[in-house]
């Protein structure tokens, strides 16, 4: 698998990332061993898991496969703290519950330092200041290597990088946020979650801050509507964010180039983020259900997508 580069880190990172949200809890502990042992064999060497994932079942299987595989030093982990389901505000943002996740993904993972930690999502009424002082001493702890943000708004990560630019400390090193195809309906699916839109990508392309993009595949609607030519095989919760005519012409586009070229819907959608000419990194990270999807997703980094295709993709 072919590695990228991204700004202000010293080692390559895997051009798709592997999702572990369901490792140990609706996957089985088996199948997710599967999967881990596949993207492995494929050159695959970054993870993405997180504190909430599973209760701690994401980071402890992991765990567990890194010690029987004794190939810690070759995979480059990233895990979220922040965050906390069972509090109304979802949030667990303050310097104590910050410290107390890591040290907890510390032990689940059964590893030394992490590579990447993130914010799983932002929680305004904490400062920037509180926040990025408790990243910086997780990092002269030697606890993390590098730290990042997930769901955040351009406003509060411009306010940290001004933040970290006066006290001569790392800026956010990447950013998680949903990127497929699809534009997503205007329902509130949460004040904390965000996808990238017009706005997202120019800051991205100003700063040249990396994406890691999450549900490239927009939860599986465009297959699912290339299998059954509408929606309606959707989930009412798919269909309530994506069903629209715009994805509707997304769709018919997508099945277009997939009967020009030969490669599946799922190929397409991942080429496509591994095409993008634009001015900062980015890097799909890839879930399934079955080992059969996870191979099919991997073979996205094999569609190589022309100017004519992005074109046609992006025009209204």
């Amino acid at each position: 698998m072919r590695t990228i580069q991204l700004q202000g880190v010293s080692f390559p990172v895997s051009a798709i990332c592997l999702g572990t949200a369901y490792f140990g809890s609706r996957d089985s502990e088996a199948l997710s061993r599967e999967e881990l042992n596949y993207y492995y064999d494929c050159g695959g060497r970054f993870l993405n898991t997180a504190h909430e994932y599973g209760y701690g079942a994401s980071e402890q299987v992991i765990g567990r496969w890194l010690r029987d595989r004794g190939n810690r030093s070759e995979m480059v982990i990233t895990t979220k703290g922040g965050e906390d389901d069972t509090k109304p505000s979802a949030t667990a943002m303050r310097r104590e519950e910050l410290l107390e996740d890591a040290d907890v993904s510390l032990g689940r993972l059964a590893i030394d330092c992490i590579d990447f930690f993130l914010l799983h999502i932002d929680d305004p009424d904490v400062p920037v200041a509180e926040i990025l002082d408790t990243l910086r001493g997780l990092q002269k702890a030697g606890k993390i290597r590098h730290y990042g943000c997930s769901n955040w708004s351009v406003e509060r990560m411009e306010e940290a990088d001004a933040y970290a630019d006066a006290h001569g400390i790392e800026r956010f090193v990447m950013h998680e946020i949903e990127w497929n195809l699809s534009r997503r309906n205007t329902v509130n699916r949460g004040w904390f979650v965000k996808w990238l839109d017009e706005d997202y990508i120019a800051w991205h392309e100003r700063t040249k801050m990396p994406v890691a993009a999450y549900s490239p595949m927009a939860m599986g609607v465009f297959s699912k509507y290339a299998a059954a030519g509408n929606f309606d095989t959707c989930s009412l919760y798919q269909r309530k964010f994506y069903e629209s005519d715009f994805n509707r012409r997304m769709a018919e586009k997508l099945m277009v180039l997939a009967r020009e070229t030969g490669y599946s819907i799922v190929e397409l959608q991942i080429g496509y983020l591994c095409s993008q000419p634009r001015g900062f990194a980015d890097f799909p990270i890839v879930g399934s259900s079955k080992l059969a999807q996870l191979q099919e997703s991997l073979r996205g980094t094999d569609c190589h997508f022309t100017q004519d295709m992005l074109d046609y993709l992006q025009e209204e």
